[in-house]
């Protein structure tokens, strides 16, 4: 019976997508007389590497729609950006539905908001290792996001990024 029962959890996250590979162990190979070569040259950015902040939940049927967080999260957005745009609307459709977050979202106004729309919360240990679905779909959409070498931050809109998380569609 709890194999049907975890079909009605509705794992969510939000993750910041880093968007230039950018290890520390980039590796060059060149010919002798090659060095200043512009093939031969990696440049390399020395600040934070251009990332995008996303949210999105998954299901054994279905997913919600992928919410771009420009800045901050605090609870206040994360309400009037993340879960009352996206919940309510998504849970209605599904016949039931147990609804999963990490322990980022504990405020209390973030949990009122689960109590006043009626969402079941699946509870997770405050240091349980993250065993959660999505984030086997976060390494997924920061590879498609990172594919084009020359990108740029602002060429990224919510239809582009909805467009590379479709694929994901359960």
């Amino acid at each position: 019976m709890w194999a049907e029962e975890w079909k009605e959890a509705v794992f969510t996250d939000e993750s910041r997508i880093c968007l230039q590979h950018h290890d520390g162990r980039i590796r060059v190979w060149r010919h002798r007389g090659e060095r200043m070569l512009n093939s031969s040259v990696m440049h390399r950015h020395t600040g934070p590497a251009p990332g995008i902040m996303v949210w999105d939940g998954i299901g054994y049927h279905s997913r919600t729609p992928l919410v771009l967080i420009a800045g901050t999260l605090n609870s206040h957005r994360y309400i009037s950006e993340v879960l009352e745009p996206v919940v309510p609307p998504y849970i209605q459709g599904l016949a039931a539905a147990i609804f999963q977050q990490d322990n980022a979202h504990v405020a209390c106004i973030v949990q009122r908001f689960f109590v006043n729309h009626l969402v079941e919360l699946l509870p997770w240990p405050a240091h349980y290792p993250d065993l959660s679905p999505i984030e086997n779909m976060w390494s997924m959409v920061a590879q498609r996001l990172t594919i084009d070498p020359d990108y740029t931050p602002t060429c990224h809109t919510r239809s582009t990024l909805a467009t590379c998380g479709s694929f994901l569609v359960c």
